[in-house]
């Protein structure tokens, strides 16, 4: 969920060091350490302890050229091995942040110095949330889930599917999904690999069984044809994993 927090010191993983956080910066503020999983060229994700107060993420203060997509709390239940971390998910290159990240909060900046760590640092947990989190960022997150998805694959191939689920089915004239709700885009897994297509228009199909016939531009990844094995719905603020019908 993208939202939540707390913190435990003095348990890194990847073998981080405490020593890290403790030379104020110019302005006195104390670093909080960090752990930066490089996944893709312009794509990352920096891990970190949650403080006591709880900041809420709303965007990278410097550098400037540093793009918050979206953020996730986990660890927030009791007996959690690593405490409350927090995930960000950056379109950044990874050298553009190794001398620290100012990150605005709703209490006050909080300043991020982040050391490199392996892929295995984030967790099943973690991966499950930060998934969530990316298919669910809206328009502006369908080009980096594309440069992070190798982090949360497996988490999104594990996603259920409702029994009540709208299905896509692929007819004459391409894709066509079951019921009113207009999604902006699919995350799909065809024959030829996984692909995410912008929803570019949907012609409804009003009655018992409403139903929509979608134009669909790709975005990354394989082309939105033939029967796809898995399909999502992306919304604005969430997602739908589909039945997938006959053809």
């Amino acid at each position: 969920m993208g939202g939540r927090p707390n913190e435990r010191p003095g348990r890194w993983r990847d073998g981080m060091s405490a020593t890290a956080v403790v030379r104020p910066t110019g302005d006195g503020t104390v670093p909080v350490p960090g752990q930066l999983v490089e996944a893709a060229p312009g794509a990352c994700v920096l891990r970190f302890p949650l403080p006591p107060s709880l900041p809420i993420p709303l965007h990278v203060a410097a550098p400037e050229t540093v793009q918050l997509v979206t953020w996730v709390f986990s660890g927030l239940e009791a007996g959690a091995p690593d405490g409350p971390v927090c995930l960000l998910a950056l379109e950044a290159e990874g050298a553009a942040l190794r001398e620290g990240v100012s990150l605005a909060t709703h209490f006050r900046d909080l300043v991020v110095r982040p050391e490199p760590a392996a892929s295995d640092v984030l967790s099943s947990d973690e991966r499950t949330l930060l998934a969530r989190a990316l298919l669910s960022s809206g328009t502006a997150g369908l080009a980096p889930l594309g440069r992070l998805f190798g982090l949360v694959e497996a988490a999104v191939i594990a996603l259920p599917v409702a029994e009540d689920a709208p299905d896509l089915a692929d007819g004459d004239h391409g894709w066509s999904l079951g019921g009113t709700a207009i999604p902006h885009a699919l995350l799909f897994r065809a024959r030829a690999g996984w692909g995410c297509a912008r929803v570019a228009g949907a012609r409804l199909r009003f009655g018992r069984h409403p139903r929509q016939h979608l134009t669909l531009e790709p975005v990354w990844g394989a082309a939105p044809e033939g029967r796809p094995e898995r399909c999502l719905a992306l919304h604005a603020h969430g997602f739908t994993a589909l039945t997938i019908g006959a053809s």
